[in-house]
């Protein structure tokens, strides 16, 4: 699966998985809405809000969480399908820079 290479290329390190989750906008806007809500939200919450097709937000959440920026914390069974919640990790507040990367400030909440 190319998000687990992707992810494998990042490694361990906060700094360089925080870098590659940047390099995409609709990527970086998505983390920067999770750190705001600071709660659960679903990629199809995420779809309608940036106005953006499911199949790409999906895509870019699971990269996200692949690189350990985002996590699963619940399901929700909809309409024939599942429906994934996820949040924010602590790996913004890891790199000193992370907050102010996504235009949220430097200072850690």
């Amino acid at each position: 699966m190319a998000t687990d290479k992707r992810a494998a290329k990042a490694g361990s390190d906060p700094e360089r998985a925080l870098i590659f989750c940047l390099r995409h906008p609709l990527r970086k806007e998505l983390l920067r809405l999770y750190i705001k809500e600071a709660d659960k939200l679903s990629p199809k919450e995420l779809a309608d809000f940036t106005k953006q097709p499911l199949s790409c937000v999906g895509w870019h959440i699971r990269v996200l969480a692949a690189n350990k920026a985002v996590e699963l914390v619940t399901t929700k069974p909809r309409r024939g399908a599942v429906e994934h919640f996820y949040r924010a990790t602590s790996l913004v507040d890891a790199v000193p820079w992370g907050r102010a990367a996504l235009g949220l400030g430097g200072d850690a909440a």
